[in-house]
């Protein structure tokens, strides 16, 4: 019983924690009024006028991208300081005709089934229009998305150099069924609820942002830095956010860049547990040297969502009634009055009317039968995946590497591997097997590999370890690309070739 002694000792301060936490930002709140004056008086200051591009991902099944396109290409911002690029994927059995204009907008269509995701097919288009200069900043918006007519007017008093910007969101409805209309009002309270008490404190204390993969605006300058963008979904937004953030680029919030989704489109999803425990721990080391606002930003991997808090007190509550000599109900009643007081303080601050609390009381129901069918649908979908894990081989590749021992070089065998989202290196001779830990990059994990190889006193001759290779980002995290600066090939960061000269900076100490 004393490993659920533990368990109910480190819930209860988990909890508490959490109400701590949740009050400094509630407290916070009551500036708001105060943040939107400032905001009026700067905003109207902006008078340069940016040189903006959109940019839509869009596949046959965005059946509202011509009326996004239509009023885009209605703004009240000059046409000549914008421009509106889709990426279109072309299915292979869609018999539409194509486009290359649309509305004002430039249709890019994508026919290469290597280019079919929203991340390959943006990053193609990034590459090819960054060398040329036109734009100070790139909005990525979703094709599900509506905007207003003012939308890019916004976005250009909002944008500077060197920023990273999401934006906010709204519900809205275009059915008549009654089922809908009360998702509306849900999301809708939801939304407003969590603007006032999250999002806008957090811009007030200067905090970074996990950004909207589908409202999201960079500056060119920064894009030309960072090299890509990946906003494919929750989880790669999440990792695209903090890795901005590593670099120094706090995202930030803007409420006056606003789009709106249908409730049928509404995305209830959020990051995978695994996968903020995966970033927490490749970004825990840097706790240490990176500012307050970005160690906020990692231990903010660990603050549960209002289903969490839920169930967890009422977990502590039942197990009071049936566990009474392993748990304080004292401390449990005094968690269950804290909750209740930090939940009614954030409400007189968000300023809801009793109809939207109402509607708010609901949202955790909705959320949990939202969470439960997407549950559902990862499990359906994983036994399909599944019935061909083995065949795929966990998507791993195996090739030869030249190692020298510092006498001599011999041949190797690396086992590149990709598994639920993670990458590492199984470096094989003979009867040897050395292992990386696993990294979200491959070039990480290559980087291990020769750290490890380097402490036994061998050197891994790839291009990635040669001080005649520059690495190219390709849109994704890996980092697999890069250029040689003698045959002026582009390469992998695992090939080796004739011209291998040791990285000062890998030498074996």
């Amino acid at each position: 019983m004393i490993i659920f002694d533990t368990i109910f000792v480190l819930l209860i301060i988990y909890l508490f924690i959490y109400c701590f936490y949740q009050l400094f930002f509630f407290i916070k709140a009551n500036d708001i009024d105060k943040f939107f004056d400032m905001h009026e008086k700067t905003r109207n200051l902006a008078l340069d006028k940016n040189r903006l591009c959109v940019m839509i991902y869009a596949t046959h099944k965005d059946k509202n991208l011509d009326k996004l396109l239509n009023i885009l290409n209605n703004q009240t911002y000059d046409k000549e300081n914008y421009e509106v690029h889709v990426a279109y994927q072309i299915e292979e059995n869609d018999t539409a005709p194509m486009r290359d204009f649309s509305m004002g907008a430039r249709i890019h269509n994508i026919q290469n089934p290597d280019y079919f995701s929203k991340d390959k097919a943006l990053n193609l288009l990034i590459q090819k229009m960054l060398p040329e200069n036109k734009f100070d900043a790139y909005i990525f918006l979703g094709a599900n998305r509506m905007v207003g007519e003012k939308y890019l007017e916004n976005i250009n008093k909002t944008v500077t150099p060197n920023c990273a910007i999401t934006g906010a969101k709204v519900s809205m409805n275009e059915k008549n069924q009654l089922a809908k209309k009360i998702k509306h009002a849900i999301i809708s309270s939801y939304l407003k609820y969590n603007s006032i008490t999250h999002s806008i404190v957090r811009e007030m204390f200067d905090l970074p942002f996990r950004i909207d993969g589908e409202n999201f605006v960079i500056s060119s300058d920064v894009l030309e830095r960072i090299g890509y963008v990946a906003i494919e979904d929750k989880d790669a937004q999440l990792e695209y956010s903090l890795d901005l953030a590593s670099n120094g680029i706090k995202t930030s919030f803007s409420p006056y860049i606003i789009t709106a989704i249908d409730v049928k489109n509404y995305d209830f999803s959020s990051p995978s547990i695994k996968n903020k425990i995966s970033l927490f721990t490749h970004y825990f080391p840097l706790l240490v040297v990176k500012n307050y606002a970005f160690r906020e930003f990692i231990l903010f991997l660990l603050k549960p969502n209002s289903l969490v808090v839920l169930f967890g007190f009422l977990f502590l509550l039942f197990s009071t009634i049936y566990m009474p000599h392993h748990i304080p109900q004292k401390a449990v009643i005094v968690l269950g009055v804290f909750l209740a007081v930090n939940f009614i303080i954030s409400v007189a601050t968000s300023k809801l009317n009793p109809k939207e609390v109402f509607w708010l009381l609901f949202y955790p129901l909705c959320l949990t039968w939202q969470k439960t069918k997407i549950l559902i649908n990862n499990i359906t979908m994983r036994s399909i995946i599944d019935s061909k894990y083995e065949e795929e081989n966990i998507n791993s590749a195996t090739i030869n590497a030249i190692v020298n021992n510092g006498k001599k070089d011999f041949t190797c065998k690396l086992d590149l591997v990709s598994e639920d989202g993670m990458r590492k290196v199984v470096f094989r001779e003979g009867n040897r097997f050395i292992v990386t830990d696993s990294y979200l990059r491959m070039y990480d994990a290559l980087e291990d590999i020769t750290y490890k190889l380097n402490s036994k006193g061998m050197t891994l001759k790839t291009c990635q370890n040669c001080k005649h290779f520059t690495l190219q980002p390709d849109g994704t995290l890996d980092c697999l690309n890069g250029k040689c600066n003698i045959s002026q090939n582009e390469i992998l960061v695992w090939n080796g070739c004739q011209y291998f000269s040791l990285n000062p900076d890998k030498k074996v100490e």
